[in-house]
């Protein structure tokens, strides 16, 4: 366990962001407990707020801010699945996201500890801090935005980063979910060109390749294209 900051340091309420061995805790007070939890939701991709200003539900869940899918405060794990959004729900398979990394923390009299190394995904997990793509999911297949880093006091600007590190094939749920919206505005678009213009052969042209392109979507959502 480590100090990182005073009791008053962490009033209730507030939340604060720490960075501890390469990784980026936000900290906070639910009810009469401190829990730490990652920085940002494993289910948001590119251009993620994080959980700084993210909702806190009655049943000890904190709710993803773009797919306000809801993750255990104790034990990281999902308990709810795109709620508000039942096409990208069935769409999207919850299993592209790995749980939410938990933390676990002592109050005492001198202070606020928590444990960095051993979060509830093992102590060689490192989601990364504005690097993107590799360690932000079990497959490592999430990709995140550059964050500026955040840092405990008395820690060195020097200190680690997660980089590097293989990419599965597999796309992950913020990126299935983005090439679904693309392909549903070319779609519809391009059908009410061609309707307009009663250009039929290119209509027909249009919904095969948008076919073909939806089954190359599925084999890369599920890995198959790599197992060839």
């Amino acid at each position: 366990m480590t100090r990182v900051c005073a009791l008053e340091e962490l009033p209730r309420g507030d939340r604060k962001l720490v960075r501890a061995l390469g990784k980026s805790i936000l900290m906070f007070w639910y009810r009469d407990t401190v829990f730490a939890i990652e920085s940002r939701s494993p289910a948001e991709g590119a251009y993620s707020e994080g959980f700084e200003k993210a909702r806190l539900t009655q049943d000890a869940c904190i709710e993803c801010p773009t797919t306000k899918s809801k993750f255990d405060l104790k034990t990281g794990e999902i308990k709810e699945w795109y709620p508000e959004n039942p096409v990208l729900k069935a769409l999207t398979p919850q299993d592209t996201c790995r749980p939410m990394e938990v933390f676990p923390v002592e109050v005492r009299d001198d202070g606020i500890y928590l444990d960095a190394k051993n979060g509830s995904l093992g102590p060689g997990f490192v989601a990364p801090i504005g690097l993107g793509g590799s360690n932000t999911s079990l497959e490592n297949n999430n990709v995140f935005a550059v964050e500026t880093p955040m840092y405990v006091e008395g820690e060195g600007i020097g200190g680690s980063m997660a980089s590097g590190g293989d990419s599965s094939g597999k796309m992950d749920a913020s990126q299935l979910g983005g090439a679904i919206a693309v392909a549903g505005v070319v779609a519809v678009a391009g059908t009410g060109a061609c309707l307009y213009f009663e250009n039929f052969y290119a209509l027909a042209a249009l919904w095969i390749a948008g076919f073909a392109a939806a089954a190359g979507v599925a084999l890369k959502t599920t890995g198959a294209l790599d197992e060839e």
